[in-house]
């Protein structure tokens, strides 16, 4: 599942417009609503992002975050 489907399937289960939430990122009202219709932008900013999960409950990496690098692993 991509982003942006996520995005839309977790925000309509906790009871979220995506007007609001692009509000409670510090966004115009329809900024993750041309994210999900109009793929702009391409990837969420980290901080965006994260305050995202944050509203959401969600792990990061369900809205398009990267895994951390960690020591041992091979890049």
């Amino acid at each position: 599942m991509s982003a942006r489907e996520t995005l839309v399937r977790v925000a309509a289960q906790r009871g979220e417009s995506l007007t609001r939430l692009s509000v409670k990122v510090g966004r115009s009202r329809g900024y993750l609503s041309r994210f999900v219709t109009r793929g702009s932008p391409r990837r969420l900013p980290e901080i965006e992002r994260r305050h995202l999960a944050i509203v959401l409950e969600l792990d990061e990496r369900l809205l398009g975050a990267r895994d951390p690098w960690a020591p041992g692993e091979s890049a």
